[in-house]
């Protein structure tokens, strides 16, 4: 029974919730933003002050548009740059809704539903 508490106090003291506050973030021009990470394991992104959903480029070192292709959010090749928009965000063609980002994180869930991780 000891064990059992002890084990329950180990996790308790080292498993934390990650931080969900606003971050300044740079792209490797220099250009700064603030967002805010939204999402869980099954699905996870950034999310601008004005909106915008951005992802990582670890090949640009960039935060790049987020986009929805073959049911995954991936990085668009455009470079958000805060204030300044992409002529692409402003035709729509960047912007995702917030409902087909939702429903991406459903999907993505429903489809891990039934998968042990870590094996």
């Amino acid at each position: 029974m000891k064990i059992v508490v002890l084990l329950v106090l180990v996790v308790e003291l080292f498993g934390a919730l990650a931080f969900d506050g606003w971050r300044v973030l740079y792209n490797s021009d220099g250009t700064s933003f603030e967002a805010k990470p939204q999402g869980d394991h099954y699905l996870h992104w950034l999310q601008t002050k004005d909106g915008s959903i951005v992802k990582y480029n670890q090949q640009t070192k960039n935060f790049e548009y987020g986009v929805i292709k073959n049911n995954n959010l991936v990085t668009s090749g455009e470079v958000y740059r805060g204030v300044k928009k992409a002529p692409a965000f402003e035709k729509g063609t960047l912007k995702i809704e917030t409902e087909q980002l939702f429903d991406l994180w459903r999907l993505k869930r429903e489809q891990n539903r039934f998968k042990q991780p870590y094996k």
